[in-house]
């Protein structure tokens, strides 16, 4: 509303300036509104054109193409997978060869990295790289590796009396192992006496 237009209607100063304020306000808080919504539709245009840009680039992607690299991806992990399994198998046999009781016992102790393999058919056998490895450590893990020198064998006919008082120091050492055994299993506290006398 214009200030002229009132002013000739023949009104006065006074109520044409408070019919001003008043439509001021009204005005103003119109023109809060349309600025408040012109700035929310313009948002919404940028989100709009974000989403097709975004849309449009997805759109380019070859779903087929990706599948298809995934199942090679995840088929050539399976080969090396397979492949590690076979060369294990290949090591713990050439262990075997070397007289290994538990192949997983010695193997921390192995520098994989340099164990060399060939295929041979389907399989892996250890061409280069174990035997440098392995030879050392016979003396330190022995405990590790078969043993070819046969066990002792105890031969008597001396068997443990019936009483604990009749077994003496010389009776204990004319028996036989399998007969030590048994007494330390059956009387621990006589076998320990003689043995430690």
């Amino acid at each position: 509303m214009k200030r002229k237009f009132l002013e000739d209607l023949g009104l006065e100063a006074d109520v044409v300036e408070k019919i001003m304020i008043e439509s001021g306000k009204d005005t103003t808080a119109l023109k809060v509104k349309v600025d408040d919504l012109t700035e929310q539709l313009t948002v919404k245009d940028t989100t709009i054109t974000e989403k097709n840009n975004k849309i449009a680039e997805l759109e380019k992607v070859d779903v087929e193409v990706i599948k298809t690299e995934q199942f090679n991806l995840g088929k050539a992990e399976g080969s090396k997978e397979f492949e590690n399994f076979k060369k294990s198998n290949a090591l713990n046999k050439a262990l075997k060869g070397f007289k290994v009781k538990d192949p997983e016992l010695i193997k921390p102790k192995l520098k994989l990295d340099q164990i060399e393999y060939e295929a041979d058919g389907d399989e892996f056998k250890v061409s280069k790289g174990l035997e440098e490895q392995v030879n050392p450590l016979k003396e330190s893990y022995g405990y590790v590796f078969e043993n070819d020198n046969p066990l002792p064998e105890f031969t008597g006919d001396i068997k443990p009396p019936a009483s604990n008082n009749t077994i003496t120091k010389e009776v204990f050492k004319k028996m036989s192992y399998k007969d030590r055994v048994a007494l330390k299993n059956e009387q621990p506290e006589v076998y320990e006496n003689l043995r430690n006398e």
